[in-house]
């Protein structure tokens, strides 16, 4: 299996030249300039000067468990386009799609037999609802109307939306995208109001759309504060969730956010952060989370709820210097004993200091987490990124504070990043990423090591825009 899983590694090295791709998803990044409204002079110029965007890419991914545990790996291909009309008035219509293809992997329908558990990383690149499914990977990810007025903007139907919980988080095949409503308006010259209201979700890792009350559960559950298996899938009640944000620059080099998730129903999250430099290549950053129960949680009866009666926080800090062309910082994240942090993985990631790739701290509380971070940056063609964490976490069978079983660990992080600086190959970008993280392997049981700990992960992404 592992000469097969080297082997596979290097076939997908060697398709990097056919199989291309993009950095980030369509909706996330900055649009192609509108053609004027004074242009405009019939409907057929409304759609014909509109714009279009997409990608292609190649995705390789391979994981090595704990010994007697299986190695999975999978190759994914997939392209998105995406349209823009041309403005008028104020008014332009969005459309995009995307699809995905299995090219080659191991059996995603194959249960470990030590486990019983699907491969779940792989799996991640295609659909978690259907394991056997690697070729009906298509999904309508963006159909919106928006409305822009000077600085003013407004946007209704599908698409992506970024803020620290919720975020497209474009680093599988699909990104989170979601169905509502948004508005992002300018109060003075040096701040930015984000209102929100979404009732529709699709994760990454699907190919459906859900209603936000659907959607959570479709990730793994974890237990229940009494150790029990999770039984809110398909139990939640909630209508949707209403976001609040503010982004400012106070003075000279201090900026803040603070931003709102009202869950109706469920819970109400409130997350701040700030930064400001105490020299000219020194910065400190603080961040802070508070969250409460609105409702019933999601479900009257309290072994169907999502979110437990409790009130939980975490804080942050993140001291950098920034040397050149070097960014070395050091990042800490403490979690309260007031519960768990909740929020649903099906929405995004959490955008903490210390957030590392494969390193959710979310289903956790009475936790600990301390990330050494250095990123160079040689040219706009080349970055480097490393980083070292040490995650402290409760006892496992700490239930009330340990939703999914995290054990105490180390982690290392090595993300490579190039862009071909030859201008024919303009929008081609590579990018190898490798994760690893151990723990005593007398602190865990065999078959509770799947994917959490003892394990390397191997991401090779090829992909082009235009």
């Amino acid at each position: 299996m592992k000469s097969f899983l080297l082997l596979a590694a290097l076939l997908s090295l060697g398709s990097w030249h056919i199989a291309l791709a993009q950095d980030a998803h369509p909706a996330a990044g900055t649009p192609p300039a509108a053609a004027d409204t004074s242009s405009i002079k019939s409907l057929k110029d409304f759609f014909a000067r509109g714009s279009v965007h997409g990608h292609v890419r190649n995705y390789f991914m391979a994981s090595w468990n704990y010994r007697q545990l299986s190695d999975n790996y999978a190759n994914a291909l997939g392209a998105g386009l995406a349209y823009q009309t041309a403005a008028y008035k104020g008014l332009r219509l969005g459309i995009g799609g995307l699809f995905t293809y299995r090219l080659f992997s191991s059996g995603m329908s194959e249960r470990d037999p030590i486990t019983g558990k699907y491969p779940r990383l792989e799996l991640e690149l295609f659909d978690l609802e259907d394991p056997e499914n690697g070729t009906d990977l298509d999904r309508l990810d963006e159909l919106y109307l928006e409305y822009r007025y000077r600085h003013l903007l407004v946007r209704g139907g599908r698409f992506s939306f970024s803020s620290p919980l919720m975020n497209p988080q474009d680093t599988r095949m699909k990104p989170y995208s979601f169905q509502g409503i948004a508005l992002e308006a300018p109060l003075g010259k040096k701040a930015a109001l984000h209102l929100a209201w979404f009732d529709h979700v699709s994760p990454r890792s699907a190919v459906s759309w859900f209603s936000t009350a659907e959607s959570i559960g479709l990730y793994a559950a974890g237990v229940d504060v009494a150790g029990n298996p999770s039984a809110y899938r398909h139990q939640t009640r909630s209508r949707g969730v209403a976001v609040a944000g503010l982004q400012s620059k106070l003075l000279k080099g201090l900026e803040a956010d603070v931003w709102n998730y009202w869950i109706e129903n469920i819970a109400n999250t409130t997350y701040g952060r700030s930064q400001w430099p105490l020299h000219s290549q020194v910065s400190l950053g603080l961040e802070g989370l508070y969250q409460f129960r609105v409702g019933t949680g999601g479900n009257p009866e309290s072994s169907l709820a999502y979110f437990p009666d409790q009130q939980q926080w975490l804080g942050g800090s993140r001291l950098a210097y920034t040397p050149g062309s070097w960014e070395l910082s050091l990042n800490y994240l403490h979690i309260g004993r007031g519960g768990r942090f909740l929020f649903p993985r099906e929405w995004g990631r959490e955008q903490f200091f210390a957030t590392l790739p494969r390193g959710r701290m979310e289903g956790l509380g009475k936790a600990n987490l301390l990330v050494a971070k250095v990123k160079y940056t040689l040219s706009e063609h080349f970055l480097l990124e490393l980083a070292l964490a040490r995650g402290w976490t409760p006892a496992t069978e700490e239930y009330r504070f340990n939703k999914y079983g995290t054990v105490s660990y180390w982690s290392w992080v090595s993300d490579l990043r190039y862009q071909p600086a030859n201008p024919a190959l303009k929008g081609l970008s590579f990018r190898l990423l490798y994760i690893g993280r151990i723990s005593p392997t007398d602190a865990l049981a065999v078959e509770e090591m799947y994917y959490r700990t003892n394990f390397h992960n191997l991401n090779l992404i090829t992909q082009i825009s235009f």
